[in-house]
C-alpha cells in the first residue's frame, strides 16, 4: 500500500527526498498498516510528533491507514488550534 506523507516543520529533516516536505511511503502488502508504521518507515519516533492527521482528520499514532490515505506529521514545537478543539479519532 502506498500512503501520501506530508510533514511539517523540524520533521522535514527526516526525508530529504520529499519535495516541500511531501512524499510516499509505501507499506508491505497483507500488513494492517498504522500511522505507526509509516512513521517508523522514515525514521520517525512518537515522541518527535505532536499532530497526526489521517485523511484531514486527527488521529493517534494507533489509527489505521489504508492504500491512498494522506498522513500529515507536525512536531511538538508546530502549534496548531485543531490540538486543543479536537478530539483524536484512533480509528
Amino acid at each position: 500500500m502506498v500512503v501520501t506523507v506530508k510533514l511539517g516543520s523540524t520533521l522535514r529533516e527526516k526525508a530529504p527526498q520529499f519535495v516541500g516536505g511531501e512524499g510516499t511511503v509505501e507499506i508491505p502488502s497483507g500488513a494492517e498498516g498504522r500511522v505507526i508504521d509509516v512513521m517508523a518507515a522514515l525514521g520517525i519516533s512518537e515522541d518527535e510528533v505532536n499532530i497526526i492527521y489521517r485523511n484531514h482528520r486527527l488521529v493517534a499514532p494507533s489509527a489505521h491507514v489504508a492504500d491512498g490515505d494522506r498522513v500529515a506529521l507536525f512536531p511538538p514545537n508546530f502549534i496548531h488550534f485543531s490540538q486543543f478543539y479536537l478530539k483524536r479519532d484512533t480509528e
